[in-house]
């Protein structure tokens, strides 16, 4: 493999790294805005699951980064 393919690789699950967790946080706030607003609630939903949203974007991260070729 030569050295822009390795390069090309890298920079692709990089891209994916960022779009993993910035769409696990978004859909976080998205179902806690849901809950809340279907609950009638103040936005306590929304930030703990966005908190939630976080942390789990942060572990599939740690998890792809540390074993690329399982995912």
């Amino acid at each position: 493999m030569s050295t822009q393919q390795k390069n090309r690789k890298i920079n692709t699950l990089l891209i994916g790294v960022g779009t993993m967790l910035t769409s696990m946080i978004a859909a976080g706030f998205l179902l806690g805005y849901g809950l809340d607003w279907w609950l009638g609630t103040q936005p306590i939903f929304m930030l703990v699951l966005g908190g939630l949203g976080f942390i789990g974007g942060l572990l599939k991260v740690y998890k792809l980064l540390t074993h690329p070729g399982l995912f």
